[in-house]
This record gives C-alpha cells, structure tokens and sequence, in this order.
C-alpha cells in the first residue's frame, strides 16, 4: 500500500457506510462487516486489520491518517483496501447542517 495509490480520485469510492456495507458483507462472505467497521472505528490501530471471507477474499480495514505519514483528503474516515485491483472504499458519515451525526 502507497499513499499517492490512495490519493488518486480513480482509486477510490467514497460512499456511505450503511449503503455499500450490506452489499460488500453479502459478496464476501463476511456476516458481521458492519459490525467489524464500528470496533475498528471504535479503537483503530495504526496498522489496521485484515478480515478474511468466506470466498478466498481478504480486506483491509485501516484509516489512512493513522497508517501513512503524511494525511490525504478524508483520510480521517475508516477505509476499506481489497488490492490494487480494486477501488478503495471510504467510508464516511456525512454532516448534517454543519454537524456530525
């Protein structure tokens, strides 16, 4: 993993958490994703953490502000890195008036 891989807008897929999480747990056979984003947000390592499916599949959670030295844009938010081969997912909760939910 490379921070300038995550910089670049093609790479990566901002969305909403409670959207593409059913969908991703569903096709990688991960039943408790969703529930494994809340733990990781709730006490993230620098490293972040490998979860492996059920469909020879494995992904990253980590948030990059934490991993690389140097922040990039949204970089606050918890991540979801399959490869090189795929887009990286950042997944955010938007605001609302001016406020965090």
């Amino acid at each position: 993993m490379h921070v300038n891989w995550f910089k670049d807008p093609d790479n990566v897929v901002y969305c909403k958490e409670e959207e593409v999480l059913p969908r991703l747990s569903k096709e990688l056979g991960i039943g408790d994703l969703a529930e494994r984003v809340a733990a990781f947000r709730a006490a993230p390592a620098a490293e972040g953490i490998n979860l492996k499916g059920l469909r020879r599949t494995t992904l990253k959670l980590f948030v990059p502000n934490l991993t690389f030295p140097e922040p990039i844009e949204m970089g606050e938010n918890v991540w979801i890195y399959m490869g090189e081969l795929c887009p990286a997912y950042c997944l955010y909760t938007p605001w609302e008036d001016g406020e965090k939910k």
